[in-house]
């Protein structure tokens, strides 16, 4: 949806004006005026967060009321799930210019911010993956232009900004979507290199693809491990972001597993088909890359991916296998579908030795955090408190919720091998936090946080605020926080 932010738009331009109302509160509007007022007050239009009502009339024709709940229990989650409906109505109805009038701010986030979270989401509500549907129901669905109706604190410059930047986030999410959607037999370990590639020529940022005969010489032995029961060759990708005033580094690893049976620890045939998701950590440093590039944010960002498929065969590697890093620490396979934190380890590694004065990991990696947080929240890793509290609180501002878990080091005893340095399981008990200790031992870099995103990074089916399918979960925290870091 086209983002378009006005203080005072002209309605008999719009085809359809959306008023999002809390239950019992008549804030002043700066649109409108007496009409809405007194169509609103006809209608008997009380706020509820389960009412909505159209109502006929004038300039716009059309008018629709949708509630929010109570005004004092506003949250960036209820006006999600707002949003969400005032796509569906104005796709229902074949709309092409809206007009959406949100005239609250957001308990504690201020008029600018708030602005920018309701175009945000409301960027992404019409989403629709639809690639390989060959007979479209909604070819004739006209291109819907949305027009945000500013509050009275936000002046033109301002609201052009925020369009804006709301573009640039909103581009970068829709790449990791669209990666994250596509099936896993085009979305390959070399498709994410070339898709990397493309969108680095296009964001004016260096990308390094390598191939397996590099990735061999590099000593991946993780990585080179999981790929062994595929015939698709794996990847490994660095994107370097370097604005010439960047005073801080920041390293971004994402987990690119584009399909995973489980190899020889197979999974159940039941959903396998959602393991096409499971590089969605690697498309969320993709897209975050290609939003701060975009924004021209004043902070150094290298994106690294370890990408390969994960397929039992002859040669796939095995329980009891041991398998040196590429920090040269050996690990006794115990379950072949814990190889997430296989690559990542090297990735890690690789990560650390660029000396970045942080680095954020972000993986599908645990159904033990699904288990633990459901679809709600990322579980948070980290060794730093100060980057912890900052992650969760430009979590809080950006929509995308994280919760902290611990990694202490007593977790160790559960990964703890008679055969190797390590095993790359510590089986079901705090299954997401040994993950994380696992991931920890190949950090050397005193700012390291770890975002479990299995529970958030796609919707096994639509939501009251969700469509179903990857939701582009990382982006937005993490352009809040590099925006927090550059000022």
């Amino acid at each position: 949806m086209q983002i378009v932010m006005e203080r005072e738009p002209k309605l008999s331009k719009i085809d359809h004006l959306f008023v999002l109302l809390a239950e019992g509160a008549r804030p002043a509007f700066t649109v409108g005026g007496k009409a809405l007022r007194k169509a609103i007050d006809d209608a008997q239009f009380g706020g509820r967060g389960d009412e909505s009502i159209t109502i006929l009339s004038g300039e716009p024709r059309k008018t629709t009321l949708i509630g929010l709940g109570k005004e004092d229990a506003l949250s960036i989650r209820g006006v999600r799930g707002a949003l969400l409906r005032v796509a569906k109505i104005a796709k229902a109805q074949r709309d092409k210019a809206i007009a959406v009038l949100f005239p609250y701010v957001i308990p504690k986030l201020d008029a600018a911010a708030t602005m920018s979270v309701v175009a945000g989401f409301l960027a992404q509500a019409d989403y629709k993956y639809d690639a390989y549907i060959t007979v479209k129901k909604e070819d004739k669905q006209p291109h819907i232009t949305a027009t945000i109706v500013a509050l009275p604190e936000i002046d033109a410059k301002l609201a052009k900004r925020i369009e804006h930047e709301v573009r640039a986030v909103a581009a970068g999410i829709r790449t990791v979507r669209d990666l994250a959607n596509g099936p896993g037999n085009l979305v390959t370990p070399a498709f994410i290199g070339n898709r990397a590639q493309e969108v680095a020529k296009e964001a004016g940022v260096k990308c390094t693809v390598y191939g397996k005969k590099e990735i061999e010489r590099m000593k991946m032995g993780g990585l080179l491990a999981v790929n062994r029961g595929s015939d698709e060759e794996p990847r490994f990708i660095v994107l370097e972001y370097a604005p010439k005033r960047a005073k801080t580094h920041v390293a971004l690893v994402g987990k690119g597993i584009t399909f995973d049976s489980g190899g020889i620890s197979i999974k159940p045939a039941e959903r396998m088909e959602e393991m096409k998701f499971d590089m969605c950590g690697a498309a969320a440093v993709i897209g975050t890359i290609q939003a701060a590039a975009a924004l021209e944010l004043p902070v150094k960002v290298t994106g690294i991916i370890a990408s390969t498929e994960n397929l039992p065969s002859g040669s796939a590697y095995k329980p009891g296998d041991i398998i040196t890093m590429m920090s040269g620490k050996t690990v006794e396979i115990v379950n072949t579908d814990a190889e997430g934190r296989m690559i990542l380890g090297d990735a890690l590694h690789y990560a650390s030795t660029l000396e970045p004065d942080h680095i954020i990991d972000y993986a599908t990696l645990t159904g033990a955090c699904v288990v633990a947080l459901g679809s709600e929240a990322a579980g948070l890793f980290s060794n730093n408190d100060e980057l912890a509290q900052k992650l969760i609180e430009c979590g809080e501002r950006a929509g995308e919720r994280l919760w902290r878990l611990p990694e202490w080091d007593e977790y160790k005893e559960l990964i703890r091998s008679e055969w190797a340095d390590m095993k790359n399981s510590g089986g079901r008990w705090g299954g997401a936090i040994t993950a994380a200790v696992f991931l920890k031992e190949y950090v050397d870099c005193p700012s390291w946080a770890h975002l479990d995103i299995a529970g958030t990074a796609y919707a096994e089916h639509e939501t009251g605020r969700e469509q179903r399918g990857a939701t582009g979960a990382g982006v937005r925290v993490t352009i809040e926080l590099l925006r927090s870091l550059s000022r």
